[in-house]
Parts: C-alpha cells; structure tokens; sequence
C-alpha cells in the first residue's frame, strides 16, 4: 500500500489545497516568471485533483448510509428506556420471590450505557438481563408482566446488533475508501508542496505576509480555526431551533 506523503488530516488536504490554490491564482504570474513549472494548465489540474480529493475523504453516498444506520440505533437504544421502566416496576413488584436482589439487575447499566452511547454497553447487560429475567420469569408474570416481555427484549438486542455490526461495515467501507485512494491523495500534496516551496522562495524576506500563505503551520492553523468557527456556529444554531417560541397568547400572559 502506498504510504502518506503529507502532515496532516486527509479531510483537511482539499481544504489546505484550496487555500492555497486561492493565493496561487492572485499570484500566478509571478510563479510563472520564477519558473516553467507554472501555468494556467497547472493551476487546473491541480482545482481537478482537489475536486477528486473531497470526493475521496468524504464519500456521500458511504456517509449518508452509516448516518441513517447510527440514527436507527440510536432510536432502538433509547426506545429501550420505556421497557426498562415497565420491568423495573414488575421486579419491585416480584421483589422477594427474585432470586437476585432488584438492584443486581443490570437495570442502571443498560441505562448508563445508552446516556454513553455505549452500544457494546448496552448489548453486553441487555443480554444478561435477559438471562435474569428469563430464570425469575414464572414471578414475574405473576405480578402481572406479559410472557412476550423477554422475547421482545431480546429481540430489540439483535436488532441493535445488528444495526452495530452494519455501522462497523460503514466505518470501514469509508475507511478502505480512503486507503485505496491514498494515491490520489499524494498526487495533490505533490503538487501544492510545489506550489508551497516556489511561494517561500518568492516571497521570503519580500513579503511576510505573502510568505504566511503558503506556510504549512498557518495553514493547518487556519483550518482549524474555520473548523472550529463552524462547529460553534452549528452549535448555536442548533440551541436556536431548540428555543421556543412564545405564542401569542403566552406573550399576553
């Protein structure tokens, strides 16, 4: 397998890229006028491979699948609380007739799981309080608990398997993504580490600022401050939309 050429993330790559293919068009004529290497025709080929490259490190089709897998799961882990609710109650009921104290059931765990996220967590107890529920079963239906109870319990567990199993398959679909087109990858870095060495060398001890443009360091810093400046505007929008707003009547109260 072809090794990674570049420092950095293979998101970040096309983002740096396009940076730099930005100051690269200001300043084409002086790249031209230090050396042959430099041309129109270049500066397409290389917006051609940035192109290609964000389809490689964000493959839409790969991602949209495993985002409506993680939403399914999520929905099954939390739908789970219902049901953990109901048998608390019946176990309270069945509570001296159990053959393990109610707080050994692994109740809090399968719930302190799912808060985590912690699918594993949540397959790992649910099945043992399948076994639990299973041995103490005839009490449990006496205080009143439908028969089908742990069946069903069971199989929402195989379903949330399942939906683990498929999420995996989508991580590495898109991590085989990008491994196999890591080539393409280090064609891009070639050429914008071209582009990088003539910037220093036109614009060292010139133009300072200039030179900041095509310095890995404060490219890799400005990616992360537009990150990091998109995240929080996501976050806030998303705090806005969760905001109600006070209907007509409320406002008159």
């Amino acid at each position: 397998m072809e090794k990674k050429r570049f420092n950095c993330k293979m998101e970040a790559l096309p983002i740096i890229a396009g940076f730099i293919l930005e100051s690269f068009h200001s300043d084409l004529e002086l790249f031209i006028q230090y050396s042959p290497v430099f041309s129109p025709q270049f500066e397409m080929s290389v917006k051609e491979k940035q192109a290609n490259c964000y389809q490689t490190v964000t493959p839409t089709d790969v991602l949209r699948l495993q985002k409506v897998v993680t939403n399914n799961m999520q929905q099954q882990t939390e739908q789970l609380r219902l049901t953990l609710n109901q048998l608390e109650g019946y176990l309270k009921f069945a509570e001296k007739e159990l053959d393990i104290a109610v707080k050994d059931f692994p109740l809090k765990n399968i719930r302190s799981a799912i808060s985590k996220s912690n699918v594993e967590g949540v397959l790992n107890n649910g099945r043992s309080l399948v076994t639990c529920l299973k041995r103490n079963e005839p009490a449990l239906v006496a205080k009143g608990m439908r028969p089908e109870v742990i069946m069903t319990l069971n199989t929402e567990m195989d379903n949330i398997e399942l939906l683990n199993t498929n999420q995996n398959v989508k991580k590495n679909e898109r991590s085989r993504s990008k491994v196999d087109n890591i080539k393409v990858l280090n064609e891009l870095w070639d050429d914008v580490n071209i582009i990088m060495q003539a910037g220093r060398a036109i614009f060292r001890g010139v133009d300072n600022v200039k030179l900041k443009e095509y310095t890995m360091a404060t490219l890799l810093k400005r990616v992360h401050n537009e990150t990091s400046a998109a995240a929080k505007n996501a976050e806030a929008k998303a705090k806005a939309a969760d905001v109600k707003v006070p209907t007509v009547d409320e406002k008159m109260a």
